[in-house]
C-alpha cells in the first residue's frame, strides 16, 4: 500500500521540486569556481555577464562582485596599463591599510634593517668622532667645549614599500616610482617607526604585472575589503 502511494505521488513530487528553477540558478552562480590571475592567485577574475571581454578583478569571491570594492576592471587577461581601469575607492582602502599596518610587516622590518645597516655604521662613526673631538678640545683648552647640536640618535631616513610584481632586493636596486606604494620612516637604529607616505605615482598595473603585496600586507588588505563587504 505504501509503495503504491509513493508511486502515485512521484509525478507531483517531481513537479514540486522543479517549480523553482531560480533556486538552482542562484546556487550555480554562488558556488561556481572562479578563475584567478596567473600572476596573483589571490585575485579573482569575474567575467561581466552583460559586457563581453570585460573582467572585474577583486580579492573577493562573492558573485556578483562589488564594483566599489573591486581592484578595477580590464578588457584583457592578463591586464595591461592600456586595458586596465583602476578603482579609486580601492586605492584609498589600500593606502589606508598600508598606513596602519605596513610598519608591522616582518618582511619590511627586515628589509629596512638590512638597507639601513650602512647608515647605522656611519651614525656610530660620527658619534665616536664627536666624542673624541670634544675630549681633545676639552683637554687642550681651558674653555669648556660647547655641546654639539647634532643629534646622531635621529639619523635615519625613509624605506620604500615596493610592489612585489618584480624581483626586489632591498637597497640593491632602486625601484621605479610606479612600483613604490609609499615610504616609511626609519630611525637611527634601522627600525621602522611608521609615518607612511603614499607615492602618488604608484600604479596598480604596469607592464610588469598587477598589484603584488607581501603575504602580511595582502592579508591585511583582504581583511579590510571583507570588512567593507560585511558593512554593505
Amino acid at each position: 500500500m505504501l509503495n503504491t502511494l509513493i508511486k502515485r505521488a512521484g509525478p507531483a513530487f517531481r513537479q514540486s521540486t522543479g517549480c523553482h528553477p531560480s533556486t538552482t540558478i542562484l546556487s550555480r552562480t554562488t558556488t561556481r569556481t572562479l578563475k584567478t590571475l596567473e600572476q596573483n592567485k589571490n585575485i579573482y577574475i569575474h567575467p561581466s555577464p552583460s559586457t563581453p571581454q570585460v573582467y572585474t578583478l577583486t580579492y573577493l569571491p562573492t558573485t556578483p562582485p562589488s564594483p566599489k570594492l573591486a581592484i578595477g576592471t580590464t578588457t584583457t587577461l592578463p591586464p595591461t596599463p592600456q586595458t586596465f581601469t583602476e578603482n579609486p575607492h580601492f586605492r584609498t582602502l589600500l593606502m589606508d591599510t598600508l598606513s596602519k599596518h605596513a610598519h608591522k610587516d616582518p618582511d619590511l622590518i627586515n628589509e629596512a634593517y638590512g638597507t639601513w645597516g650602512a647608515a647605522m655604521g656611519v651614525k656610530s662613526s660620527v658619534s665616536k668622532g664627536l666624542k673624541r673631538d670634544r675630549k681633545l678640545h676639552t683637554e687642550s683648552t681651558s674653555t669648556p667645549s660647547t655641546p654639539s647640536k647634532i643629534d646622531t640618535s635621529s639619523i635615519g631616513g625613509f624605506h620604500h614599500v615596493v610592489d612585489r610584481r618584480t624581483p626586489y632586493y632591498g637597497g640593491m636596486r632602486i625601484p621605479e616610482s610606479q612600483d613604490i606604494l609609499g615610504s616609511l620612516q626609519v630611525d637611527g637604529e634601522g627600525k621602522l617607526v611608521g609615518g607612511f607616505v603614499e607615492c602618488e605615482s604608484y600604479r596598480l598595473v604596469t607592464a610588469d604585472g598587477v598589484l603584488g603585496l607581501t603575504e602580511f600586507l595582502e592579508g591585511k588588505v583582504r581583511e579590510r575589503v571583507e570588512e567593507e563587504e560585511r558593512r554593505g
